[in-house]
C-alpha cells in the first residue's frame, strides 16, 4: 500500500470537479473551507501548519542575527545587509508565484501535470480560506531554509551569510502573516482594506496579475500591477479564472 494515497475528494479537485457540487443531488452540499488531502493521518498532519509557526522555528536564527552580526558589521551594515535579504525574498516570492506555481498551472494540459499544480498552488485557488494551509509546512520550508542557507554561506561567508539569512526569514514570515490577513482579516480601510482587495482580485477577477503577495512592489517593474481601486465587473457564479492563468 503505498503511503502517498490522496483522498478522492483531493483527486476530484485536483481535476476542478468538486464532488460536492454534483448538481444531480437535491440539494448540493456547499464548498467546505478545507478538505483531506492524504489518506494517511500522519501525513496529513505534517501538511498543514499554524500561521504563527514560521516565527517559531526561524525567530531564534531571526534573533541570534541581530545578537551577533553587530559586532562584527556593526549596527548599521547589519541593518543594511539585512534589508537586502527581506528584499530578496520578496523579489523570490514574486518570481515564485508568477513563474513557477502560476507556470505549473497554465502548462498542465494532463492528468498528472494538472495534479502537481493543484498539489503546488492550485488547491489554494480551490480553497483560499484555508487557514491550514496558507503557511509552508515545516516538510517544505525548513528544507527550503537549509537551501538558501547553504548558498549563502558559500557564496557570501558566515559573517554575511547570517544577517542576509535573517533577512530573507524575516520576509517569509511577513508574506505568510500578510498572505494570512488578507484572507482572514476585515479591515474597514487603509492600507489593510487595500491589500485585501488588491490580494482578492488575483484570486477572483485577474489572476494573470497581482502575484505581489506580501507587497505590490515587483508588480510594478514586471509590468502586473493592477490598482485596486479600478472598477472591475464582478465575475460569474461559473467563472473558474485559476484555469486561465
Amino acid at each position: 500500500m503505498s503511503l502517498f494515497r490522496y483522498t478522492e475528494d483531493c483527486l476530484e479537485s485536483a481535476e476542478g470537479r468538486w464532488p460536492a457540487e454534483d448538481h444531480s443531488l437535491a440539494r448540493p452540499v456547499e464548498r467546505p473551507k478545507t478538505i483531506r488531502v492524504f489518506r494517511n493521518g500522519f501525513l496529513e498532519a505534517i501538511s498543514r501548519a499554524h500561521v504563527v509557526t514560521p516565527a517559531l522555528w526561524f525567530g531564534p536564527v531571526i534573533a541570534w542575527a541581530w545578537i551577533a552580526s553587530p559586532v562584527k558589521l556593526g549596527l548599521g551594515r547589519t541593518a543594511l545587509v539585512f534589508g537586502a535579504g527581506v528584499l530578496g525574498f520578496t523579489l523570490f516570492e514574486y518570481l515564485l508565484h508568477r513563474f513557477f506555481f502560476h507556470g505549473l498551472i497554465r502548462f498542465a494540459h494532463d492528468k498528472h501535470t494538472r495534479f502537481r499544480a493543484f498539489m503546488v498552488h492550485g488547491y489554494h485557488h480551490e480553497f483560499p480560506d484555508d487557514k491550514m494551509r496558507l503557511v509552508m509546512p515545516p516538510m517544505i520550508s525548513w528544507p527550503l531554509a537549509a537551501l538558501f542557507a547553504g548558498v549563502y554561506f558559500w557564496a557570501l561567508g558566515p559573517v554575511l551569510a547570517l544577517p542576509v539569512l535573517a533577512g530573507t526569514m524575516t520576509g517569509y514570515i511577513a508574506y505568510d502573516w500578510v498572505h494570512y490577513y488578507t484572507h482572514h482579516a476585515h479591515p474597514r480601510g487603509g492600507i489593510g482594506k487595500w491589500m485585501r482587495v488588491y490580494h482578492l482580485r488575483h484570486h477572483h477577477q485577474d489572476p494573470n496579475a497581482h502575484y505581489g503577495v506580501s507587497s505590490p512592489l515587483w508588480d510594478l517593474p514586471f509590468g502586473t500591477f493592477r490598482s485596486p481601486l479600478e472598477k472591475r465587473p464582478a465575475p460569474s457564479k461559473d467563472a473558474q479564472p485559476i484555469a486561465s492563468s
